[in-house]
């Protein structure tokens, strides 16, 4: 197996980021430093990257339905409440993209490195799906702006698809339809028009939409059917 896919299966980073710490000088094979890109791991070799002996796990896909309050980063020390402590498995997991503190919904956890980083990267443009409540009513032509993709922090967005839900008291629910993941990006977005993000939820990667018996904290056991959906997209017209 070349090293930089035995490193992704090993669920440490994904092949590219595998190959860069190759050029680092920071992965050895049975305690020599590696500059070969092409090397074949043996089934006798070991594999250390940034210190780290590699092994390859077997693959586990779990999707949760994240409350809100819960840190999605593994690597806060800070964060008191994190998604990880939710699931009772033995592998070592962690969260494909992100979901804020305050935001709830759809959050798939894996040891993959290659599949979560097919699903984060914009270049493959996976469709994510939301529901949204802003503060009060937003002007349709501000939705339009937002739909074309505004500017955020000296980025330009790629197109979204925003779609008026209904009112609730003085503020509007919106199903957000986002191609990218861009840290805050739909709380981001709101700010820009002066219409704030009250609620956020995700309910759908792909074509895997978030199960409405699932409760927050509950989570499944994902298999090949539901690996498909998540890394299907409709057409975007």
């Amino acid at each position: 197996m070349r090293i930089n896919k035995f490193i992704a299966k090993s669920g440490f980073c994904s092949r590219r980021k595998a190959d860069d710490y190759i050029k680092d000088s920071k992965v050895k094979v049975n305690g020599v430093l590696l500059d070969d890109l092409s090397y074949q791991v043996k089934n006798d070799d070991i594999v250390e990257v940034c210190g780290k002996t590699l092994n390859v796990e077997d693959k586990i896909y779990i999707a949760i339905n994240k409350p809100v309050g819960y840190t999605s980063t593994v690597k806060d020390t800070h964060a008191k409440k994190k998604v990880v402590d939710l699931i009772n498995v033995d592998e070592r997991l962690y969260p494909v993209g992100r979901l804020d503190k305050d935001s709830c919904g759809l959050l798939i956890l894996t040891n993959d490195g290659e599949f979560t980083f097919e699903l984060t990267h914009p270049k493959f443009m996976h469709k994510k799906v939301y529901e949204v409540i802003v503060r009060g009513k937003p002007k349709i032509s501000d939705i339009r702006e937002l739909s074309n993709g505004i500017t955020i922090d000296g980025y330009k967005l790629k197109k979204s698809k925003i779609k008026f839900d209904q009112y609730i008291d003085n503020n509007s629910k919106y199903i957000v339809t986002i191609y990218e993941g861009r840290n805050r990006q739909i709380r981001k977005m709101f700010d820009h028009i002066h219409h704030p993000v009250l609620s956020l939820k995700r309910i759908q990667i792909g074509d895997y939409k978030l199960d409405d018996n699932l409760k927050p904290g509950q989570y499944v056991i994902l298999g090949n059917e539901e690996l498909n959906k998540i890394r299907g997209n409709d057409d975007r017209s």
